[in-house]
């Protein structure tokens, strides 16, 4: 007999379908309470029902939450490209610069010019390279120390030019140098 009745949580659980509640005015078809008038439990119910669903209706905290967080978060791009980084660029530098005075703003502007900032990192493959400063520093070092030497004792006036000249040298000596090491280094047997 106990097998057929339902336990707490069954009890607790059921819901009654919409085929197995009264037929209900809705709020819109029943007229305004007078003081004194007797109401139905039903119709009272269900005038509840209504206000809480309208107030719920128009003003919505978990859906006002819901787009506040939406609003916050910021759209997130599907892949970084030139005109992006070239905008994270500017606002940083932008940023940066208030916090430089006046002088170093100016020159902050000029240096991180398209132009000049091209040309920077052209020169920064090519002539800077540690091999060809390297090169260029001793030969220029090992040059004008033994012309000096040699014009000290011959007689004759020191030249500065050839300065340039020797580090210019020592330069290319330098990227050749690096250019053969990488060659015989780079070469793999081939399987």
């Amino acid at each position: 007999m106990s097998e057929h009745l339902p336990t707490i949580e069954q009890h607790e659980a059921w819901q009654p379908s919409p085929e197995q509640l009264p037929e209900l005015p809705t709020a819109h078809e029943t007229q305004p309470v007078q003081p004194g008038e007797v109401i139905d439990p039903h119709l009272r119910a269900e005038h509840a029902r209504s206000d809480i669903e309208q107030s719920v209706g128009r003003d919505n905290p978990l859906e006002r939450l819901q787009a506040s967080e939406k609003a916050a978060q910021p759209a997130v791009p599907t892949h970084i490209n030139r005109e992006l980084k070239g905008i994270t660029l500017r606002r940083e530098l932008q940023q940066l610069r208030r916090q430089l005075p006046a002088p170093q703003r100016a020159l902050s502007k000029f240096v991180h010019q398209p132009i000049i900032r091209a040309v920077s990192e052209g020169a920064a493959k090519t002539v800077s390279r540690p091999s060809g400063l390297l090169g260029g520093g001793l030969v220029a070092f090992m040059g004008t120390s033994g012309y000096l030497y040699l014009a000290r004792h011959q007689g004759f006036t020191y030249n500065y030019a050839v300065f340039l000249v020797l580090f210019v040298g020592g330069f290319a000596l330098g990227l050749i140098l690096e250019f053969f090491v990488h060659l015989v280094t780079s070469r793999h047997p081939e399987s």
